[in-house]
């Protein structure tokens, strides 16, 4: 798999297998935050990244950087 979709399940962790767009904002900023926004080897860092704009609208008071 090259690229990770919105209805993509989600593949680890608390949400797993829940589609990624049911997955909550909140949680993708945790494991942002947990050291995922430096794995360069990381499907769902790169779905993150993708879907910053939209993720930072729905958890506005998340830091992303």
């Amino acid at each position: 798999m090259s690229k990770l979709t919105d209805l993509d399940p989600m593949p680890f962790g608390k949400y797993a297998g829940k589609p990624l767009q049911d997955v909550p904002a909140e949680y993708f900023h945790w494991l942002w935050q947990q050291g995922l926004k430096r794995r360069r080897d990381s499907l769902v860092a790169d779905y993150i990244k993708e879907n910053l704009e939209a993720l930072k609208k729905e958890y506005p008071d998340g830091i992303w950087t």
